[in-house]
């Protein structure tokens, strides 16, 4: 008995080696037998009490793991980035209004779930280079992708409009579809200043615009951050501006232009 004992825990384990994931078998999930009056969630995500011993797949771990891997490849998030959450980004001897940006950014990440498909479901925030802005955005969409296995696609704006352009824009409608389709977008540095200049190019403008427009009348969550004033912004494009502003509206941070409000330059300047 002893020697078949021993060649059945073999076999298991043999068995077991076969798959990536040996709870589910690599199927995704498993059956689980559920009991007379238990409360399960129904395919609407509502509460309901079993009325009979039922059977029910409940989805793998594992699947939720390999399906936020994906959307983390996919995000174009660099991996020093995907480092950066709300735990790690630094408050103590920060300006007010800094603190104030990451309490905003906490708030909007709770509330999600509730606002995502209406008007005002996205966040702005503007002002001072330096400041933490594309921290707490990039908080948001890990936060997001980890725990809530939300899309979420990061465009950085000068290296974003680079790559439309190259080869004479080949892949420009695949990369601006991507950008009006994905459940949440993020645009860090919009209109960008170079040397201290805006100037943004005319078809640069219309893509930003046919794309913020496109998740404006769709509802589609945008994550925005820029150098730029409000004034500056709509100075650039009134059009695109004002539907950024709008949906937005309860979750915008100005960081004022002060050298202070730097975290980069704190042991220069004394910030």
């Amino acid at each position: 008995m002893r020697l078949k004992s021993q060649q059945t825990l073999m076999q298991n384990s043999e068995t077991s080696a076969q798959y990536e994931c040996p709870k589910c078998k690599d199927e995704g999930g498993y059956i689980v037998r559920r009991k007379a009056g238990e409360i399960i969630l129904n395919f609407k995500g509502e509460e309901v009490e079993l009325k009979h011993d039922t059977d029910q797949w409940v989805e793998c771990e594992c699947s939720k793991i390999k399906k936020i891997n994906r959307l983390m490849k996919s995000s174009e998030i660099t991996e020093e980035f995907q480092k950066m959450g709300f735990g790690n980004f630094i408050t103590e001897n920060r300006p007010q209004v800094v603190q104030n940006m990451k309490v905003v950014c906490m708030k909007y990440y709770e509330s999600f779930n509730a606002i995502r498909s209406t008007r005002k479901n996205s966040v702005l925030l503007i002002g001072q280079p330096g400041s933490g802005k594309t921290h707490l955005l990039m908080a948001i969409s890990n936060n997001l992708i980890q725990k809530r296995v939300v899309p979420v696609m990061y465009f950085p704006y000068k290296d974003g409009m680079n790559e439309i352009s190259e080869n004479n824009f080949e892949r420009k409608s695949e990369i601006m579809h991507r950008m009006k389709d994905i459940d949440v977008l993020f645009i860090d540095d919009l209109f960008k200043p170079i040397g201290g200049k805006v100037d943004v190019k005319q078809w640069q403008a219309e893509i930003i615009f046919e794309v913020v427009n496109y998740r404006y009348l769709n509802n589609k969550p945008l994550l925005v951050s820029s150098e730029l004033s409000l004034s500056e912004m709509i100075y650039v494009d009134e059009a695109t501006a004002s539907r950024i502003f709008e949906m937005a509206e309860d979750y915008t941070v100005t960081v004022p232009k002060d050298m202070h409000n730097n975290y980069r330059l704190r042991n220069v300047v004394g910030g």
